[in-house]
């Protein structure tokens, strides 16, 4: 057992090291943003709208504030997103840690908060698995996969609470399997399982709102086998002891879910959770989810590089990655198929099987219904697969744990290559599957894979290559009648600005410093866009390269359409996509007259 426990603490190193590795590589994304105004108890409404301001100004949300407290932070962000505060109020009390007043918010230091979540998942994950299939084995491989999981580490070095979620997921899965088998044993639950139980699921939905599916998949296996033991034992069986505290622990978390009702219906139909709704049907519609989760699943293992290639080295690395990926799904999705069917025959991983298995069908389901029923390709992202990330790491963890026992390619346990004759014994298939997640790792901390949707630190070079005069940018900010966060696909641009782009620094690029304005439209907002647009284009006291971000590029832009007379659509590069970022590229004259 001592021995067991030295492997979970050396692979819960090993995946905290690679959690923290590299945290201030990649740049900060629009949701990341959004963490860090709420961690500090900031509103997003802090940017400031309708005036020219420098960058020092632009980036007062992300400031940190000695005056802000936990309660800010839930207080501002109920006020204005779409997600539950747990996570934000543990990252205040974190974030306050290093801090200084005034002083704009560490990037890396707000990664490794959730870093640290997603590394306390490995050892979680191994009581869970163990608990699952009666085995050390199946928890040492679950901890040994989550450890350099691609996917894992992909979420647990993103600003986020999908760290935190995949732990306490895991928490509750474990609950879950232990108290499945005491029922399956005729057996009763321990009260102080339940409570547990009921507490980590409490905390589960206070962090993210999709954590219900999880314990809606839980409560469907229990239903499954209550039908199943009052066909064969009687209504009777379900009135025993270890029944009612199910009902309990069932009875409680839907209160605990219920008290946030009237958070829920305060943003509904917010842009925030409309987002993934799909008009009209399409037969994309239809491969989208079901690739999109394949793809997922895959990546739990492991991933092919992709960044952005800047010679044919970089062009032939990312083919290569491809290749042997595709080679890997030729080989892994046969084997786990076997391996499923192999446990199945042993009756602690028939149980845990039907357990855990049955768990990942009922999500599957749920995310089927979901997507095709609702018309939400929730699969989209890849982020939400953390409501059963968790089961597929304990399954899988099982499924090694059986192959691990075979020793020789000859054997029953072995496993054929792709396109060859050659067949590894199933120790070498474990071994090798291992080292292909760790070589994914190491892409996913070196920004190889995984890449962020926005690149600033390749829009900002690409407007100062294109600019020959001095630079403003500008954004639009819409504000909708429901909860709306404003501003932070705009601040993680300035952001990046001042991390790697500093105009003090010599280096950087600008010839001037950059002034930056963003425009209030839409909900309670009287005066026209264009003619807040104008109004401030008249200011500029010098020829302006202005580079306006928008959510869209259409031709019918009232922007294009209504442009202020002192400008027009710049020559080189008018409109376009850069970094993932949509601008309208505008050569100003200046209007106002020079200061001095």
């Amino acid at each position: 057992m001592q021995a067991t426990w030295v492997w979970v603490l050396a692979l819960f190193l090993l995946g905290l090291l690679l959690r923290v590795t590299n945290l201030d590589l990649k740049t900060a994304w629009m949701d990341e943003v959004s963490t860090v105004i709420f961690s500090l108890g900031n509103s997003s409404f802090l940017l400031p709208v309708d005036q020219l301001v420098d960058l020092d100004a632009l980036l007062q949300p992300i400031r940190a504030q000695a005056s802000a407290t936990p309660i800010d932070s839930a207080r501002f962000l109920l006020q204005e997103n779409n997600h539950p505060p747990l996570y934000f109020m543990l990252a205040h009390l974190w974030m306050d840690l290093f801090s200084t007043d005034g002083v704009t918010a560490s990037l890396p230091i707000a990664r490794l908060f959730s870093a640290f979540w997603g590394a306390a998942a490995i050892p979680v994950i191994y009581w869970a698995s163990r608990h699952t299939f009666q085995s050390r084995w199946a928890g040492i491989f679950s901890a040994a996969l989550m450890a350099v999981s691609p996917f894992g580490i992909f979420l647990a070095q993103e600003a986020r609470h999908y760290g935190l979620a995949i732990t306490l997921i895991s928490l509750s899965l474990g609950c879950f399997a232990i108290a499945t088998r005491a029922i399956l044993a005729g057996n009763a639950p321990s009260w102080r399982l339940c409570l547990g139980w009921i507490l980590v699921n409490a905390l589960g939905f206070a962090n993210h709102y999709f954590s219900a599916l999880s314990f809606t998949a839980e409560s469907m296996v229990l239903a499954a086998i209550a039908l199943h033991q009052w066909r064969h034992e009687g209504i009777a069986v379900l009135r025993c002891r270890g029944w009612r505290r199910i009902y309990t622990v069932a009875l409680m978390t839907t209160v605990s879910i219920l008290v946030w009702l009237p958070v829920l219906i305060n943003f509904y139909g917010s842009p925030q959770t409309t987002f993934l709704k799909e008009e009209g049907a399409s037969l994309m519609k239809f491969i989208n989810p079901i690739a999109q989760s394949f793809a997922a699943m895959v990546t739990s293992f492991v991933t092919p590089a992709n960044f952005f290639a800047q010679n044919p080295w970089q062009i032939a690395f990312i083919a290569g990655s491809i290749l042997f990926t595709l080679a890997f799904i030729v080989m892994f999705v046969p084997a786990m198929a076997r391996g499923t069917r192999l446990l199945n025959r042993r009756p602690t991983g028939h149980t845990g099987l039907a357990i855990m298995g049955g768990f990942g069908l009922a999500m599957l389901g749920l995310f089927a219904l979901i997507c095709y029923g609702q018309g939400s390709d929730i699969t989209r992202g890849l982020r939400y697969m953390f409501t059963y990330y968790p089961a597929l790491m304990i399954l899988a963890g099982g499924i090694f744990a059986t192959y691990w026992q075979g020793r020789s390619p000859a054997d029953a346990l072995s496993v054929a290559t792709p396109f060859t004759q050659y067949r590894l014994s199933g120790r070498r298939f474990v071994q090798g599957v291992w080292v292909a997640g760790l070589l994914s790792a190491l892409m996913v901390v070196n920004n190889l894979a995984f890449p962020k949707y926005y690149a600033p630190d390749r829009f900002i070079p690409f407007m100062q290559a294109h600019s020959s005069h001095p630079i403003a940018i500008a954004s639009t900010e819409k504000i909708f009648a429901e909860p709306t966060v404003i501003g932070a696909k705009f601040l993680s641009l300035g952001w990046e600005i001042e991390r790697s782009f500093h105009p003090d620094d010599a280096a950087s690029g600008w010839t001037t410093p950059p002034v930056f304005f963003a425009i209030k439209q839409g909900d309670g907002v009287e005066r026209p866009v264009t003619e807040s647009f104008a109004n401030l284009v008249s200011q500029f006291t010098e020829p302006t390269d202005l580079w306006v971000i928008r959510p869209e590029i259409d031709p019918a832009d009232p922007l294009i359409t209504a442009k202020p007379s002192i400008c027009q659509l710049a020559a080189d590069q008018p409109q376009g996509n850069k970094g993932g970022y949509l601008y309208l590229h505008f050569s100003c004259r200046n209007s106002a007259p020079a200061l001095g």
